[in-house]
């Protein structure tokens, strides 16, 4: 008795202009996604950059509440005044240490809550503070407002800014904008068309610079007394 064993079925390969299709399809499909990748990758960049700014809003009420409500200053007139400008003094909060130049961990703040992810520098801050909280009558002509309290809309005044990469400073002199007409030092389209606002009430927003500032419909948001 013979047994007849089922044949086998022939595997059929691929032909050439099947495997040109997957191929095409693949490249299609990895066009697709690689856009959407960058600009997830670009969201959170961000959202770092206001988490960072965030941060600096608590680090700037903990600072004005150890000092009787008086704000911190930056580089523009913390050494007359014989106070450490803003990112010095915030680093005490931050690592629970004074300052040290060589330290690792200054290294660390630095490239952290200093640093938004978009800026490339890596030994200058990316955020400059907003200089009218420590102008005297004699630069500005007006009441002063050294003190958190001061500003009559804090959710509408801006506290820190992101700073021009070719800036050297840690403040933004916003004034200047005004009195002389000078170029903002606020790096306008860090991200995309917008960067990051951090206002005096502690929170933070990606919008257009022109939101805070535009000369020419004559809105300043960096001004105290024209915040509103």
């Amino acid at each position: 008795m013979r047994i007849h064993m089922p044949r086998r079925g022939r595997r059929r390969a691929f032909t050439l202009v099947e495997l040109l299709v997957v191929v095409a399809v693949i490249a299609l499909l990895i066009g697709m996604l690689l856009p959407a990748l960058a600009r997830s990758r670009e969201a959170a960049r961000s959202v770092q950059c206001m988490s960072n700014m965030r941060q600096l809003g608590v680090l700037t009420q903990s600072y004005a509440h150890d000092y009787r409500g008086v704000m911190p200053r930056s580089q523009h007139s913390a050494f007359p005044h014989r106070v450490a400008p803003w990112g010095y003094a915030f680093f005490a909060y931050i690592t629970g240490d004074s300052y040290k130049s060589d330290d690792v961990a200054w290294r660390n703040v630095l490239n952290g809550v200093y640093r938004c992810p978009r800026d490339s520098r890596t030994t200058r801050w990316s955020y400059g503070f907003n200089v009218y909280f420590e102008l005297s009558k004699a630069e500005i002509g007006s009441r002063t407002w050294n003190r958190v309290s001061a500003a009559p809309f804090p959710a509408a005044t801006v506290l820190f800014g992101e700073l021009k990469d070719n800036a050297t400073a840690d403040h933004a002199m916003a004034h200047f904008w005004t009195q002389y007409s000078s170029t903002p030092e606020i790096a306008a389209d860090r991200h995309g068309r917008t960067c990051v606002h951090l206002y005096l009430d502690g929170h933070a927003a990606n919008q257009s610079f022109l939101v805070s500032f535009d000369r020419a419909r004559g809105r300043d948001q960096w001004n105290p007394a024209t915040a509103h």
